[in-house]
């Protein structure tokens, strides 16, 4: 099937598939949007209609990204500075700022819940929420937003990734989980260097799974598990899908396990990685991915 193929978005890398999904995310408020599938190769990557050409893609989002950037959800203007646990009282402000539905304001419900709080009364975040400590996920995620250039998206979606920047990371990359780094040395006292072309797309397919207020904790959208030892499930699919039918696909398909379903949305593969997080600040990364279902006709 003809299209514009994205190497270096692969489908088996969380980072990448969400990175996928913010290609969609920058045409959201323009008329013509491109669909989005995946390719049959051994490792998955993003195809997106010919229409896209890839100079397109890097155009839109250079564009986009400083609208991103003014919308409350990554500019709120509340304490705490750089971060969303929020007080009750802000965290109702945010989300009300954000309801505008403005470039970049649909991150607000990918991020907290009204209501949802955790055991220190401010707002509990999404469970892709992977920094902690000094690592503010607001602070960061502008970071890369205002630092990212054209080269970086190239990079980002022709491949291979290089690594080369020292640009904050948001940890969705399989990479990050360096509990098992096979090394001769502690790998922590590393300068951990990164992509922020795909990073800077992430953030704006995080919004693809929103959160909800849970009776226990902040529930995502695709994830599954406890706050410590958690699961991320995402789907491939075949067919080429526009926005909507993608927002369909992301939240069925990782709950819905009846072959014929699935088969009949054109998904072709339902991949799970682990969540963890360190003893020690809470920082989190992605397992490993495997395959929790194929479908019959691959």
């Amino acid at each position: 099937m003809s299209g514009t193929h994205l190497l270096g978005l692969e489908g088996t890398n969380p980072l990448g598939f969400l990175a996928a999904l913010g290609i969609q995310v920058l045409f959201e408020f323009e008329e013509e949007q491109p669909r989005l599938w995946w390719s049959d190769d051994v490792i998955p990557y993003a195809v997106v209609d010919e229409a896209f050409p890839i100079d397109r893609l890097v155009e839109q989002a250079v564009a986009e990204f400083p609208r991103w950037l003014e919308s409350p959800a990554l500019n709120p203007n509340l304490q705490p500075k750089g971060d969303v646990k929020y007080t009750p009282e802000n965290l109702r402000r945010y989300l009300e700022a954000a309801r505008e539905r403005r470039p970049g304001d649909p991150l607000a419900a990918a991020l907290v819940a009204e209501g949802s709080l955790d055991g220190k009364g401010v707002a509990k975040p999404t469970d892709l929420y992977f920094t902690a400590g000094r690592q503010l996920f607001m602070g960061m995620a502008r970071d890369i937003l205002e630092g990212v250039c054209a080269s970086d998206l190239v990079e980002a979606v022709e491949g291979p990734w290089s690594y080369a920047s020292s640009l904050p990371s948001l940890m969705w990359d399989v990479v990050d989980d360096r509990n098992y780094a096979l090394t001769a040395y502690n790998p922590a006292t590393e300068k951990k260097l990164t992509n922020p072309g795909a990073e800077a797309l992430a953030i704006g397919g995080l919004s693809r799974y929103p959160v909800f207020a849970g009776d226990e904790r902040t529930v995502t959208t695709g994830c599954g598990g406890r706050w410590k030892r958690g699961t991320f499930t995402w789907p491939l699919w075949s067919r080429p899908a526009g926005p909507g039918a993608v927002r369909s696909l992301v939240i069925h398909a990782s709950s819905d396990r009846q072959s014929d379903r699935l088969s009949g949305w054109g998904v072709s593969h339902v991949l799970r990685s682990t969540i963890r997080r360190s003893g020690q600040g809470g920082y989190g990364t992605f397992g490993p991915p495997s395959v929790i279902w194929t479908s019959s006709e691959i």
